[in-house]
């Protein structure tokens, strides 16, 4: 058996150099495959498709992944890669695209993958733009999810011979790593291989993944388990139901507190016509703390699967890969005459493949290398040459393994410029790494939406569109420093007033009446005003440069089932507390609380008065307003007394601890009268002591309160139920 250090040692000796990006003459024999055509190369590997005959007339497209010179000669790596091909080799299923073959030929480190006729996710979105097409069928974004839930739970579920877990985790579930074929089905790619590129990318900086789609505790450099690809699971769930990008932050640093801090907006709030059921299963997936998460993926699917057959939805891969035909109709009639041209082709690599018949391979084994000496043959006449480039531009979604963002598919070309230079570039609401002045190449046409952005000055926005007869966009931006006109305004008010306001899903400072100022122009902002006791009002707003929006409502009550009574406290003095149903509301009266219909105990207390304590009858259906005023106190020295035993917020001592706080569905959280956002609240540092947490459903009308002590340098737990 071969040790991969050995077969280092043994081939360096023999192994020619191959400048990574420089010509190859092509179609050539490798091993026992026939390469023709390079179809990417990136940081760890150059990819290629290939032909695999045998002398028994049997062939198929594949496709060659050759490690690069530069990582082959460092053991760590290859043995680490080695490790995980052979894993995921072993992974048959009809949701992963296959691993057939791993080994060393001309000295070279390869992997034998399987060659997928279809596109990936973000090509197939970029389709849709051309196309005009404006969402994403909800049918076919369920049967894409479905599809790799299947893929994940068969990989995560997998045993060794000893009937070990292999504890398998993608870590990059991506739209770069979803195929689609032109049948309807669905390939989870480069398993196993993310897993080395992850521990790779640790030693040698060399790989990053895809950081919009990383899971909390992955973006924290924490120990992954399958639920990190549940995570990256739902934000792709999240995003094709929407339309909209979750975690996209103006730079990686901020993309990363996003994910890790949880605040994101929910998903009606960006589609209201997404179903309440569908909402409650991307939010499960995307819980920040992952033992609130599915536990794997079958639960993930199974809740999936009950809803499409509640709802009857025709989820179909027939009727998914019509529309993957539909879409590409264009693509694939090229395809289909470029093969019919190379025809002939195929009888003479055939006729090559005799010829090399007598070179020995040896397969992969779990326990060793193959090492493959191939002999050299005739070279291919450059007609043939030509013939083969135009048969394998029908390799269409091949490169995604080292291409994230797709082979060049069209001949459009963008020309930023900025001043001052260095600013971001954004295209179609997506990040590029490169900044002003940049000149974006190989873009198909179509329209698109460009935004520059640099610290301390104003957004610029502009929209481009590539032609046929004008296939280079020029975009040449002077940056403003910001100011009151570089920005939109919203006025909010409401009847009732003290309603919140939340912008993007996050709450504005203060209650109505309210300004929200510095609204990014030529932006969609949902705005969302919530009060207890009342139903929420939303209102999607864009605004230009400058311009201030009134937005004045009247909010409507929300309305009472037979079972239920809302109470209407009214104090005198206002600032009086009210505990009612085993809860304590502060804030100032009135106070509107929903409650189960019968008899309800209240008190109602503040400093310097005598507490009242009173039953209340609650008609079922009814509203029922009580004034309460309090008499002072003539016990002055107990009432302090009561006030210190009772206050929930002592003088800390010692250093801060940590609070983990969660709900059931959700709630906007406060701390000590202090907006933390919306659950769940992760590792969020407070001082020692105690504190009271407000924890409101504006959707259910509901609001709890509880009171936690921070122990130093501990992490306290808790978790409300809301329903």
């Amino acid at each position: 058996m071969l040790r991969a250090e050995e077969t280092v040692a043994g081939e360096a000796a023999t192994k020619k150099e191959k400048p990574i990006g420089g010509a190859e003459e092509l179609p050539r024999r490798f091993g026992k495959y026939t390469l023709l055509r390079r179809l990417a190369v990136g940081g760890m590997a150059e990819l290629y498709l290939a032909l695999q005959k045998s002398v028994a007339g049997f062939e198929k497209l594949i496709v060659v992944k050759r490690i690069l010179p530069n990582l082959a000669t460092d053991r760590t790596f290859v043995e680490m890669l080695l490790a995980e091909a052979r894993i995921a080799a072993t992974l048959t299923h009809p949701n992963i695209a296959q691993v057939y073959d791993v080994g060393v030929a001309e000295g070279d480190y390869f992997i034998a993958m399987e060659h997928v006729h279809g596109e990936d996710l973000r090509s197939i979105v970029r389709q849709m733009r051309q196309k005009e097409v404006r969402s994403f069928p909800l049918e076919h974004t369920l049967a894409i999810v479905m599809g790799c839930c299947k893929g994940l739970a068969y990989a995560h579920d997998r045993r060794d011979l000893d009937g070990e877990p292999l504890e398998i985790v993608h870590r990059d579930i991506s739209p770069q790593n979803v195929l689609v074929t032109f049948t309807g089905d669905v390939k989870v790619v480069d398993f196993g291989i993310a897993k080395a590129r992850s521990s790779a990318e640790e030693e040698e900086g060399q790989l990053k993944g895809k950081v919009p789609y990383m899971s909390p505790e992955q973006a924290q450099g924490l120990p992954l388990d399958a639920r990190s690809d549940i995570f990256s699971l739902g934000v792709m769930l999240f995003e094709l139901c929407t339309g909209k990008r979750l975690f996209k932050g103006a730079d990686e640093r901020e993309t990363l507190q996003r994910i890790v801090s949880g605040g994101y907006p929910r998903p009606t709030q960006v589609n209201p016509n997404l179903s309440p059921r569908l909402e409650a299963i991307i939010e499960r997936a995307l819980m920040v703390d992952r033992d609130t998460r599915y536990p794997n993926a079958r639960e993930m699917l199974a809740e999936l699967e009950s809803y499409i057959r509640d709802e009857r939805l025709a989820v179909s891969a027939l009727s998914l890969g019509e529309w993957m035909q539909s879409l590409f109709d264009e693509k694939l009639a090229q395809q289909k005459q470029m093969l019919q041209e190379g025809r002939q082709l195929a009888e003479v690599l055939a006729a090559e493949a005799q010829d090399d018949a007598s070179i020995s391979t040896m397969g992969l084994s779990l326990s060793g290398v193959s090492q493959v000496r191939p002999k050299a043959s005739s070279k291919t006449p450059w007609v043939l040459v030509l013939v083969l480039l135009v048969l394998a531009a029908a390799g269409g979604a091949a490169a995604w393994m080292l291409w994230p963002q797709g082979p060049p598919t069209g001949p459009g070309t963008l020309v930023l410029t900025s001043e001052p230079e260095g600013a971001a570039i954004y295209v179609d609401g997506s990040r590029r790494p490169e900044r002003t002045p940049a000149t974006l190449t190989d873009l198909p046409l179509g329209s698109y939406e460009i935004r520059l952005t640099a610290d301390g000055f104003a957004p610029f926005g502009a929209s481009v569109e590539l032609t046929e007869g004008s296939t280079q966009g020029l975009v040449e931006a002077t940056l403003q420093r910001p100011s009151a006109s570089s920005f939109g305004v919203v006025r909010v008010t409401s009847t009732p007033a003290g309603a919140t306001v939340l912008l993007d899903g996050s709450p504005a400072d203060g209650v109505t009446p309210l300004t929200v100022p510095e609204l990014e122009p030529g932006v969609e902002h949902v705005i969302a005003v919530t009060r207890d006791g009342y139903q929420t009002h939303t209102e999607s707003v864009v605004l230009q440069a400058g311009d201030v929006r009134e937005l004045t409502l009247t909010l409507e009550r929300t309305p009472l089932g037979e079972d239920e009574a809302r109470l209407i406290v009214r104090t005198t003095p206002e600032n009086a507390t009210l505990e009612v149903g085993g809860e304590t509301y502060e804030g100032g009266s009135p106070y509107e609380v929903v409650l189960p219909a019968g008899e309800a105990r209240i008190t109602v207390a503040a400093s310097g008065h005598e507490d009242l304590v009173r039953e209340v009858t609650l008609p079922g259906g009814r509203e029922v307003e009580l004034p309460v005023e309090l008499e002072r106190s003539q016990r002055r020295g107990s009432r302090r007394r009561r006030e210190v035993s009772d206050d929930p917020t002592p003088a800390p001592s010692g250093g801060p601890g940590q609070l983990t706080f969660d709900a059931r569905p959700w709630c906007n959280v406060s701390v000590d009268g202090q907006r933390l956002g919306q659950t769940p609240i992760v590792n969020r540092s407070l001082p020692s002591g105690r504190h009271r947490i407000t924890c409101t459903n504006p959707e259910l009308g509901v609001t709890r309160n509880v009171t936690v002590d921070i122990q130093p340098g501990q992490t306290t737990r808790q978790r409300v139920s809301l329903q």
